[in-house]
């Protein structure tokens, strides 16, 4: 998984406003990817997800973990860092 080809599957996404991406290691030896995203108003919050979740199996052969953040969470931690922390990693 590229971070590159990441972004650019989710800023073609008319569901998401902004996003955030963290890899997590799991006690099963294997990495599980969070997807923090904000979604358009007026939006059915499931459906969104449930599109997001589809293009990135489809993609990535990968299928995150997603947590929706009210607008504006984002822009306010990015806006608090020097860089725009987009892609994290916590595996270690």
């Amino acid at each position: 998984l590229n971070h590159s080809e990441l972004e650019d599957l989710m800023f073609r996404n008319p569901d998401v406003i902004d996003f955030k991406a963290e890899v997590f290691a799991s006690g099963a030896g294997l990495d599980v990817l969070s997807l923090f995203i904000e979604v358009r108003r007026g939006l059915v919050v499931e459906q969104a997800c449930a599109r997001l979740r589809e293009r990135m199996a489809a993609t990535f052969q990968v299928t995150p973990e997603i947590t929706v953040l009210e607008a504006g969470t984002l822009g306010r931690e990015f806006e608090a860092s020097v860089k725009a922390a987009r892609f994290v990693d916590r595996r270690g």
